[in-house]
């Protein structure tokens, strides 16, 4: 069974806090609009599309929260804003604030129903585009590849449903035997904390290397195939993930292996023509100076903390989604 990021009561939002993974499995209530863009910011609650649930789950919050109030409009127009503002790079936040400005129309009496069913519908379409993207892998992927190699975490925990690209591989888990190797993903590890209690929690043989280990584990492993997620893609196919999948990309071209991107069509961003037109988010040094709060570098060094590279189309073999291959 899918662990669920994100789950809903009648006026409040529960969620796995991700940051504790894997030794705390500890729930949240969000029951404001101001807590779940917190948590969004924090990653407690992280990965594309369960961020884009996470936004109109927020709007609905913050419609709660100001629909009796004088001046409603523009305070939720306001809040609006605030959410989109929480992280920068991945589109289907943008995708999501968008539909709830769609709705907002005619009578502001019926604009919290409408966000209320905006949210249901949410999670129905991200469910079923997990189940669509596990089943298009499968079938698209070599029937002989059974060693493979994936970085961060693509699973449940970052959507709403079996995941994108460790939805692809749990499905092709069920049909055969393979190995997954999972890169730890500095600086946050989401790959070592999160990616691995998932695999293991699917009974899926795994194991966890270094960021950079990978070249050394393709050659000698025999990795057949590199599979990943998808923060933002751009139309000429160009694709920002998280921090070290570019570098990713280039070793599939050296040792002549796939490069697979798992991510639903509401991850394509039809505005942006290329990914040198993506925002690139940077966080805070302490990412990078500390690990779980040891730190472990000189006082007052200098530190570069990019979220996300940008991967090359042309590095790419293909782009899995819910409605094709691409």
């Amino acid at each position: 069974m899918n662990i669920l990021s994100i789950k809903r009561t009648e006026n409040a939002f529960e969620i796995i806090d991700q940051t504790l993974l894997p030794h705390t499995e500890n729930y949240l209530t969000i029951a404001n609009y101001q807590d779940m863009i917190k948590a969004i910011k924090t990653l407690q609650i992280r990965g594309a599309p369960a961020i884009g649930i996470a936004a109109v789950a927020a709007a609905f919050l913050a419609c709660i929260q100001y629909k009796d109030e004088q001046g409603f409009e523009q305070k939720l127009s306001n809040a609006l804003k605030e959410i989109e503002n929480s992280r920068p790079t991945a589109v289907n936040l943008f995708h999501a604030i968008e539909k709830v400005r769609n709705l907002l129309t005619g009578d502001t009496s019926q604009w919290l129903s409408k966000i209320d069913n905006l949210v249901n519908q949410l999670m129905r379409y991200e469910f079923q585009a997990c189940e669509s993207m596990a089943v298009n892998g499968l079938h698209y992927i070599p029937k002989e590849y059974t060693r493979f190699l994936t970085h961060c975490n693509t699973g449940s925990l970052a959507t709403y449903g079996s995941g994108t690209a460790l939805g692809v591989l749990k499905l092709i888990a069920s049909k055969r035997e393979i190995e997954v190797y999972v890169d730890e993903t500095r600086p946050l590890l989401q790959g070592s904390r999160l990616t691995m209690w998932e695999l293991m929690k699917a009974n899926i043989k795994c194991h966890l290397i270094t960021d950079n280990m990978a070249a050394r584990t393709i050659e000698q492993k025999n990795i057949q195939a590199i599979i990943v997620g998808a923060d933002r893609i751009a139309r000429n196919g160009d694709t920002a993930n998280k921090i070290g999948t570019f570098n990713l990309a280039i070793l599939a071209k050296y040792f002549n292996i796939p490069f697979y991107i798992v991510a639903p069509e509401t991850t394509i961003d039809h505005k942006i023509e290329k990914g040198k037109e993506m925002i690139i988010e940077e966080r805070d040094a302490e990412e990078v100076l500390r690990i779980m709060n040891v730190q472990i570098t000189p006082n007052n060094a200098s530190v570069f903390n990019p979220a996300f590279d940008i991967t090359p189309a042309d590095l790419i073999t293909a782009i899995i989604t819910d409605k094709r291959i691409i």
